[in-house]
């Protein structure tokens, strides 16, 4: 059940942030649109529009608690989707999200290493990112390798664009997120300038990541880098979902295959370091037994989700 506080923000939410209309806010929450009127006006009155979307908690604090408490985590952020059918406008969402908190967290932390993923959401995220005023000395880094095919979401531009935003060096793994070879990666792995920047990327005290889905239709099977055959194989050994290109279970047990000798980017054991605040984001049906097995291994601790996956979650009996 929604608080009123939760619906006041909601609507909050897709009047200032998604740019809704009165009417549109009233067709897709079934909320009359008079109501919608004075919610908004109680979004002002309540300040919830001055804390609650010019800041990054954009979102319903009433469920984030919940996940909080649940999953042991430092913070959760959820978002009101507009279309719970149409992915690009979620990672939107997630981006836009994504974006306040990340400057917020630059704006804390003051001197940090940021460690960024890749993936359409983490593009996105890069477009709306807007720097903190306060003067910070960050660095931003890659965490894999490059996705040498689909220009959007690589993580060379998404690195270029955040660091170029906040006038900070940037560092990029000059190197294909997977090889075709073990051999191939261990020389790419054993060259001076990849081994200084993975040093830097395992230093990381910011990371960003995507928790993708496992199918067919997933970027690394689409896009070429790995095959039906080696999707096949991970499936029946229980894959569920990857984090920087390493495959795990819904337990977040990584499963045990060559392909993570052939990856070029930084372990995901690092990610459980008590001193990272780390960022998964994701949500939809086709990432939801990945962001389960995400929690499960800790190797988030700040989830960043839409409503539907977040009640998912609170109803789940996995911890």
């Amino acid at each position: 059940m929604y608080t009123e506080e939760d619906l006041i923000t909601k609507v909050a939410w897709f009047y200032y942030k998604e740019k809704l209309t009165q009417q549109e806010i009233s067709d897709r929450t079934s909320v009359p649109r008079q109501k919608v009127q004075r919610l908004l006006q109680k979004a002002r009155d309540l300040e919830i529009v001055t804390f609650q979307v010019k800041n990054p908690y954009a979102n319903l604090l009433s469920i984030e608690r919940k996940l909080i408490e649940k999953y042991a985590l430092r913070d959760a952020v959820v978002v009101p989707c507009p279309s719970s059918d149409d992915d690009d406008l979620r990672r939107r969402s997630f981006g836009k999200a994504g974006a306040f908190y990340l400057a917020r967290l630059i704006s804390q932390h003051g001197n940090s290493i940021v460690g960024l993923g890749w993936g359409d959401t983490i593009a996105y995220l890069a477009d709306y990112f807007e720097p903190p005023k306060v003067k910070t000395s960050v660095k931003i880094v890659s965490l894999i390798g490059n996705l040498m095919v689909n220009v959007a979401m690589n993580p060379y531009l998404i690195v270029e664009q955040i660091a170029r935003k906040l006038a900070a060096p940037s560092y990029i793994i000059w190197a294909p997120a997977i090889t075709r070879s073990k051999r191939r990666a261990a020389v790419f792995k054993s060259e001076v300038w990849i081994k200084d920047v993975l040093q830097i990327a395992s230093k990381a005290d910011i990371i960003l990541v995507s928790i993708g889905g496992f199918s067919l239709s997933s970027s690394l099977f689409r896009m070429g880098f790995l095959s039906n055959g080696e999707f096949k194989r991970l499936k029946e050994k229980g894959v569920v979902s990857n984090i920087l290109g390493q495959f795990f279970d819904i337990k977040g047990n990584l499963v045990d295959d060559e392909i993570h000798e052939r990856v070029i980017s930084i372990p995901l054991h690092l990610l459980k370091e008590r001193s990272k605040v780390v960022i998964g984001v994701g949500g939809g049906s086709s990432k939801f037994d990945g962001i389960q097995g995400a929690l499960a291994a800790k190797y988030i601790n700040v989830l960043i989700t839409d409503e539907e996956t977040a009640h998912r979650l609170l109803n789940s009996n996995k911890k």
